[in-house]
C-alpha cells in the first residue's frame, strides 16, 4: 500500500513523491489546496503503477469509517447517505450502529471507485509539465475550476467525486480543454494571453528551460474551461472567422518608379515602349517584322518597368457602447469581437481603431502593431462600462470621418470597416449608406433585437446580426 493512498500502487522501481515535494510544486504552479493522495494516485498511475480493486481496500475504507463514526443525534440516530439508502431499507435514519457503519463504507466505496474511474480515464500526458508531479498538479488546478472540484482543506473528499454518476465526463471536459489549448493558433494565444509571449523558451542562468512555458499553457487553460469568460470570448472570436465578409487581408500594389528597387515584366502599351522591349524578343523582328509589329500593336510583347511596392493595411474601427448594461456577458461577447479584429493586427493585415461611445464618439484607441495589439486586448478585457445614453448614428458618422481623415493625411489604410457591438435596440435611421460611402459597417445587436442596425449594416455590404 502506498505511503498516501490504498487506491493505486506504484511501480517497485518509482518513489512516490514527499509532502514537501508536492508542495513545492503546488506552490509553483499556485495550486492552493490538493489532497495527498489523489495526487500520489496519479503520480502512480503516470509512472505505470496500477489501480487497486475494490476488495484491496475495502476492509480499510470499513475501519476508517468506524474510527471516525461520529455519535448518534440527540435521538440516538445515524443518518444514512442518501447515495445508498436504498440498499438499507426506506428509511433514512438508524439507530444501529452495525448499520450505520455498512451504510457509511457503502457510500465511501462508492467515492472511492469513482475515484479509480476517473483515474483510469485521464491521461496525464495531456496536461503542461516536465513531471507526473507538475502535470498530476497542473490537471488538479484545472479540475479546481469545474463545479465540485476543489476541496476543503488539504483537497479530499472532492464533491465531484460524490455527485458525479460519471467521472470519465469530467475526465472528456478535462481532456477538451487540453486539447482546445493544443489547438490554439498563435495570434489566439496572444490574445487570451496577452503576457504570456515573452514566456516561451525562456531559460535560466544555466541554460534550462524555467517551466514558464507550462504555466503559461495551464493559465491559458484555465481561463478557457467551459462557461469561463475567455472562453465566451474565444467561441465568439472563432465564430467569426466563419464569415467571409469579415476576412481581412492587406492590400499590396506595384506602381510605376522610375527609381523603383524592383523591376517586373508587362505587357506593352504602345510603340512608343519599343525601347524597353525584353532584348530576346528583337530576335522575332530579324526573322520576321511583320510579326513582330503584330504582338507589338496587340500589347503581347513584354517590356521590363521598374516598380515600387505599395503596401496598405485594412482599417477596422471598432464602436462600443458604453452603457452599463453592456457588462457581464455581453462584455466578453463584446471582448471576443475585439481579440477577432486584432488578430488581423498579429498577422500584419489591419490597423485597429477602437472607441466607447455614447452620445458621442469617445477616445479612440490605437493598434497598429503586435505589441499594441496584446496591449489594446488587455485593455479592453479589463474595462467597465458606465456610460448613459447611445447615439449609435452620429458615432458612426464621426468614425467614418476619423478613418477618411488618416486615409487622405497619407497613411497606409484602405478599405474601411466599422464594427457596432451595442445592446440598443433603437433605430439607427439618422445614418444612411451615402453617409458612409465606401465603408462597410458590421452591426452587432448584443442579445437584443436591432432590425434596423442589422438593415443598415447589410446595405453596406457588412454583416448585421440580431441577438447575438
Amino acid at each position: 500500500m502506498s505511503k498516501f493512498t490504498f487506491r493505486t500502487s506504484p511501480p517497485d522501481t518509482y518513489i512516490p513523491p514527499s509532502r514537501e515535494e508536492m508542495k513545492e510544486v503546488a506552490t509553483k504552479l499556485g495550486v492552493k489546496g490538493f489532497a495527498p493522495d489523489l495526487v500520489a494516485d496519479l503520480t502512480n498511475i503516470a509512472a505505470g503503477g496500477q489501480v487497486s480493486p475494490p476488495s484491496a481496500y475495502r476492509g480499510e475504507v470499513a475501519r476508517r469509517v468506524e474510527e471516525q463514526l461520529p455519535a448518534p443525534d440527540r435521538d440516538g440516530d445515524w443518518e444514512i447517505p442518501k447515495n445508498v439508502r436504498g440498499m438499507f431499507g426506506d428509511e433514512t435514519h438508524t439507530k444501529d450502529r452495525t448499520t450505520a457503519i455498512s451504510a457509511r463504507t457503502e457510500n465511501t466505496m462508492r467515492y472511492h471507485q469513482n475515484v479509480c474511474d476517473f483515474l483510469q480515464s485521464v491521461d496525464l500526458g495531456r496536461f503542461p509539465g516536465d513531471t507526473p508531479l507538475e502535470q498530476a498538479m497542473g490537471m488538479l488546478k484545472l479540475l479546481s475550476q469545474q463545479k465540485g472540484g476543489k476541496g476543503g482543506g488539504e483537497g479530499e473528499p472532492l464533491p465531484i467525486f460524490s455527485e458525479s454518476e460519471r467521472p470519465e465526463d469530467v475526465v472528456e471536459s478535462l481532456h477538451e480543454t487540453m486539447d482546445m489549448v493544443k489547438n490554439l493558433s498563435d495570434e489566439e494565444t496572444e490574445m487570451l494571453d496577452p503576457d504570456g509571449k515573452n514566456w516561451e523558451d525562456e531559460k535560466d542562468v544555466d541554460g534550462n528551460p524555467t517551466g514558464k512555458q507550462n504555466l503559461n499553457a495551464l493559465k491559458v487553460a484555465e481561463d478557457i474551461v467551459e462557461g469561463g469568460d475567455k472562453r465566451i470570448m474565444l467561441d465568439i472570436s472563432r465564430k467569426l472567422d466563419q464569415f467571409t465578409k469579415l476576412q481581412v487581408r492587406k492590400q499590396k500594389k506595384m506602381v510605376p518608379d522610375p527609381a523603383g528597387e524592383e523591376i517586373r515584366q508587362r505587357p506593352i502599351k504602345h510603340l512608343g515602349e519599343l525601347s524597353r522591349v525584353n532584348p530576346t524578343a528583337w530576335a522575332m523582328r530579324q526573322r520576321n517584322p511583320t510579326y513582330f509589329l503584330y504582338q507589338a500593336v496587340s500589347g503581347q510583347l513584354p517590356v521590363r518597368e521598374r516598380v515600387t511596392r505599395i503596401e496598405k493595411k485594412q482599417s477596422i474601427f471598432i464602436l462600443v457602447d458604453g452603457s452599463g448594461s453592456m457588462n457581464g456577458v455581453k462584455h466578453w461577447k463584446a471582448t471576443g469581437v475585439v481579440m477577432n479584429r486584432l488578430k488581423a493586427v498579429l498577422t500584419g493585415d489591419a490597423e485597429v481603431f477602437i472607441s466607447v461611445f455614447d452620445t458621442n464618439l469617445g477616445n479612440v484607441k490605437h493598434a497598429g502593431t503586435p505589441e499594441e495589439a496584446r496591449a489594446l486586448i488587455k485593455d479592453f478585457a479589463s474595462s467597465n462600462y458606465s456610460g448613459g445614453g447611445t447615439d449609435i448614428a452620429e458615432s458612426v458618422k464621426a468614425a467614418h470621418k476619423y478613418i477618411e481623415a488618416k486615409i487622405k493625411a497619407g497613411e497606409a489604410l484602405y478599405k474601411p470597416e466599422i464594427v457596432v457591438l451595442t445592446d440598443e435596440d433603437s433605430s439607427v435611421t439618422g445614418v444612411k449608406p451615402k453617409d458612409v460611402e465606401g465603408t462597410r459597417v458590421h452591426g452587432f445587436a448584443m442579445q437584443v433585437a436591432n432590425p434596423s442596425l442589422v438593415k443598415f449594416a447589410q446595405a453596406t455590404g457588412g454583416v448585421g446580426i440580431d441577438k447575438f
